[in-house]
């Protein structure tokens, strides 16, 4: 919910939206950019290694971020693996150019405290050779659909922080089995149909 201090914190009428989208233009400047790149080194991994060998390591690299992801799950973490730091509050106060260089920093999928290992998913399959440079676009679209829902809660005059209090305490209130073989299931589901597809 962070992100909503670069929209709302010491900004009124118009500069609120412009605000945000010199925002939503750096989170999918960083997304699309970053997949880019990475692209190019999982299409160069993917001819190396062949296409069983590409799928080899995607298999692998997924079964081991589930193994540590359940395992973190279970112990009551409720982020996913990944860096333990989020974008300085202060760049909200730098003006365009801090909310845009905060949108920068959100728009990688590997910079910022993440509630999902979907991120890590994602850039696995890239990696991999298992993806394409437009990938980078809808993830940062998806993450954009998170902060169009916020947007609106502020402005009806929902705290966010108490919707994020409550989703916490139903979070937690899951059973462990529940909360690690759910997520676990379909994650592999979804990759097992994403990689016969492609394969």
């Amino acid at each position: 919910m962070g992100q909503f201090g670069a929209t709302f914190t010491g900004a009124r009428g118009v500069q609120r939206f412009s605000d945000s989208g010199v925002y939503m233009l750096g989170v999918l400047s960083s997304s699309a950019v970053f997949t880019f790149v990475l692209d190019a080194a999982g299409s160069r991994f993917r001819a190396a290694a062949g296409v069983w060998g590409a799928l080899a390591a995607a298999l692998a690299l997924v079964s081991l971020l589930l193994v540590v992801d359940a395992i973190r799950l279970w112990g009551g973490r409720v982020t996913s693996i990944g860096l333990h730091r989020q974008t300085p509050y202060g760049w909200r106060s730098k003006g365009p150019i801090g909310v845009f260089g905060w949108g920068l920093d959100t728009g990688l999928p590997i910079s910022t405290i993440r509630v999902s290992s979907l991120p890590a998913l994602g850039v696995i399959l890239v990696a991999t050779g298992h993806a394409r440079p437009l990938h980078g676009l809808f993830y940062g679209f998806g993450m954009l659909i998170g902060i169009f829902a916020g947007v609106v809660l502020v402005r009806r005059g929902v705290r966010t922080d108490r919707v994020l209090e409550d989703l916490l305490r139903k979070y937690r209130a899951l059973r462990p089995t529940l909360l690690v073989l759910g997520p676990s299931g379909i994650t592999a589901a979804a990759l097992a149909a994403f990689l016969a597809v492609l394969a």
